[in-house]
């Protein structure tokens, strides 16, 4: 199956697109075979994608169940609902100690 893996970040390396020669001086077929071969690429992407219901927006809001993670980055869960902030620090030693708030977590190396 066609994958966006099989391209390069840099355009001039992508000479070739399916195994069709997308060169300079290539044929219009070659355009018009790359094109549908993209094509394909995209609607394999899209497929990959799972369906999601309803994204949060940048406003805020809240979850409800239990809440799962893949891949990078982190949920912030405090156990006492006062700690409201969720910033995280991480600053060298001797640097002064940001704002007080209820649920900042400072990590100082």
């Amino acid at each position: 199956m066609p994958s966006a893996a099989d391209f390069s970040t840099t355009p001039d390396a992508n000479t070739t697109v399916g195994g069709v020669n997308v060169a300079e001086q290539c044929s219009p077929k070659g355009i018009n075979d790359a094109i549908r071969y993209l094509a394909a690429v995209a609607r394999d992407s899209f497929d990959k994608i799972p369906a999601v219901g309803t994204f949060m927006p940048f406003s805020g809001g809240s979850f409800t169940g239990n809440v799962t993670r893949q891949g990078r980055g982190a949920f912030i869960h405090h156990a006492n609902a006062a700690q409201t902030d969720g910033q995280i620090f991480f600053l060298p030693d001797g640097t002064a100690r940001p704002p007080a708030a209820e649920g900042i977590v400072v990590f100082y190396y």
